[in-house]
């Protein structure tokens, strides 16, 4: 299902040959570049920058001038085709929300209910809706987002000479991408970060329910090997991936199972309550983020949850540029992911 064509204004004339996708956290900046050739599409490209703290805080954006840099090196260094762009907005600064209505054709009373839901006054945010019939009446899915900080991000495009032509939330294009690849399922996305842990459920035609766990972030796991073994926090995370042969393995597998463990705890608790609040039985998982290059984690979680943790290859249904390194195919596939779902949302 395709969800929330726009949130912002903006009318695309046309569909465009490619485009660009953003994906902007507090650590980083992700790039992908698509296009579309015939039935075809293709990943022209992806680059990355990593930004200081300071730029984006709480996935608002505090520094329009660091972050106007670290995109103009980016772009850069990338050197893309197109300057037409997409952006996904975190979870973080979204409302997401849903309600009954009998009559889909009132735009007017849809607008003032979903200003009477929100916490912000309706001139003071972006907005888009779905309307999915059910038995008797229709349900309108709502998307919300405040309008300054979106501004910024405008602003900065703009002096970049970069055209933002939609917006939209970051597991509504993971849900749709997943799909495209896959079929609809129901299933749950692990978006497995450094600051948090963040899992999307969603059934086979919307999200539905969204767990943030804040003490799970990557960064936990190697603090904790850092002060352990008094190593730098850049060793602690080499370590992660690649232990020493010496006694320090051990202790690293025990953190790592400790960690696994409250994980995997915490994610029973939220599938439960995705099958007794939205009647919601997860058949697969993915895993996106810096977490799903841990080695063997797919198969870990897998015989732990009892679920296929299946990996996402998106060589499957998007040709790769030939001039992207194969090698490069796991970043692509894990890190990757949300620019590259962000970018292709057009063509699929």
């Amino acid at each position: 299902m395709k969800f929330f064509e726009k949130i912002s204004q903006a009318v695309i004339p046309h569909k465009p040959l490619s485009l660009l996708g953003f994906d902007m956290g507090t650590y980083s900046i992700k790039l992908a570049e698509v296009f579309q050739k015939k039935d075809e599409i293709i990943l022209n490209g992806f680059s990355q920058v990593k930004t200081f703290e300071n730029t984006i805080i709480n996935q608002i954006v505090k520094d329009e001038q660091l972050l106007t840099t670290y995109i103009k090196n980016l772009l850069a260094n990338f050197n893309p085709h197109s300057n037409r762009a997409y952006l996904s907005l975190p979870y973080e600064i979204i409302i997401y929300g849903k309600f009954t209505i009998k009559n889909p054709e009132s735009a007017e009373v849809i607008e003032k209910q979903i200003n009477d839901e929100i916490p912000y006054k309706i001139e003071d945010v972006y907005f888009s809706y779905f309307i999915m019939p059910e038995k008797g009446s229709y349900t309108v899915y709502y998307l919300v987002s405040k309008k300054d900080n979106i501004e910024k991000i405008k602003n900065v495009f703009l002096n970049l000479n970069i055209k933002l032509e939609n917006v939209d939330a970051d597991f509504i294009n993971l849900h749709n991408f997943l799909e495209f690849l896959y079929g609809p399922e129901n299933k749950v996305v692990i978006d497995w970060g450094n600051e948090k842990i963040k899992l999307y459920f969603s059934n086979k035609e919307v999200p539905v329910y969204t767990r943030e766990l804040f003490n799970l972030g990557f960064k936990h796991l190697k603090s904790k090997i850092q002060r352990e073994l008094k190593v730098t926090y850049d060793r602690a995370e080499r370590y992660i991936h690649n232990p020493p042969s010496d006694n320090r393995r051990k202790i690293i597998k025990d953190f790592f199972k400790e960690y696994i463990k409250k994980l995997v705890d915490e994610i029973k608790f939220g599938m439960e309550i995705a099958r007794s609040k939205y009647n919601l039985n997860p058949e697969i998982f993915y895993i996106i983020g810096g977490g799903a290059r841990l080695p063997g984690i797919h198969r870990i979680l897998s015989e732990l949850l009892k679920i296929e943790v299946r990996e996402i290859k998106i060589e499957q249904k998007i040709k790769i540029n030939e001039n992207i390194d194969p090698q490069y195919l796991d970043v692509l596939n894990t890190q990757g992911v949300l620019s590259i779902a962000t970018a292709v949302k057009k063509f699929i």
